[in-house]
């Protein structure tokens, strides 16, 4: 069984809900850390939310933190991976909806907040997984100028906002924009394995 850190719940208690928070991670502790952040916001917080996943296909990660006992009744999915794989799109779960593709910015900012409007919780997060991902497919300035929107637009309707990066796979000008626009950080870096 995992053992889920429990340093992110007592960080999450110190913000407010219009915090945008940078949670800094490396890719041997990706998954812990995310799991990590949403355990808490939803159990303990009682919040809905909506996780983009950039990073991994979404039913992977359902089955993952279904795995560990998350609970993701109050959560939906949008996933930007699983379109382009074959047969990517065909599972059982219907808190899950598709991007066409990581590049595709603007379409992913759109179905969140549609999302978001359906929710039927008052308090609400969102979880973007991860900028790294991103960065892959999208030219560094247009993904700076997209985050800066995309925090901004959450931050004006209390929507708490989780920004997940590797840093050493983010481009430093929009790891340094990140720094200027997130209000807070839950850093996590890199597990070393010996």
């Amino acid at each position: 069984m995992i053992e889920l850190d429990q340093r992110i719940a007592e960080q999450l208690t110190e913000i407010t809900l219009n915090s945008s928070l940078q949670v800094r991670c490396g890719t041997s502790n990706a998954f812990l850390v995310t799991a990590s952040l949403l355990e808490p916001l939803v159990t303990e917080f009682e919040m809905g939310g909506i996780y983009i996943s950039a990073s991994r296909p979404a039913p992977e990660l359902i089955d993952t933190l279904t795995e560990i006992g998350v609970p993701l009744g109050s959560i939906q999915f949008i996933d930007c991976v699983s379109s382009a794989l074959l047969g990517g799109t065909d599972n059982p779960y219907t808190n899950i909806s598709y991007i066409d593709s990581p590049i595709m910015l603007e379409s992913i900012l759109l179905r969140t907040l549609f999302h978001l409007r359906q929710m039927p919780t008052e308090q609400n997060f969102v979880v973007l997984d991860s900028v790294n991902a991103l960065a892959i497919y999208n030219e560094e300035r247009m993904l700076a100028e997209y985050l800066h929107t995309f925090i901004n637009t959450f931050r004006a309707r209390d929507v708490l906002t989780a920004v997940v990066t590797v840093p050493d796979q983010t481009p430093p000008s929009v790891l340094a924009n990140l720094d200027l626009y997130c209000t807070d950080l839950i850093d996590r870096g890199q597990v070393v394995i010996s």
